[in-house]
């Protein structure tokens, strides 16, 4: 699964998007809305994965890797 972060100002705060999770968050800045949302997808991927919903966390995270995003052992609580 690649995924996608499409970040926009909107108004003055700027807003952080995954167009395949469909998930949203916002910052100040253009860095801090970005954070937030490798963390909704981080979360995003642990909740689905605990209801049940049949998702590869290995993918997701192996694609935030993909983004320079840096992840720790205690990341998903298996």
């Amino acid at each position: 699964m690649d995924l996608s972060i499409r970040v926009w100002n909107r108004d003055g705060e700027f807003v952080a998007s995954c167009p395949e999770l469909d998930v949203f968050t916002y910052g100040d800045s253009r860095d801090r809305a970005t954070r937030r949302l490798k963390k909704v997808i981080l979360f995003y991927a642990e909740t689905a994965s605990q209801l049940g919903y049949k998702i590869d966390k290995a993918e997701i995270l192996q694609s935030l890797r993909m983004t320079g995003t840096e992840i720790s052992k205690e990341t998903f609580i298996n």
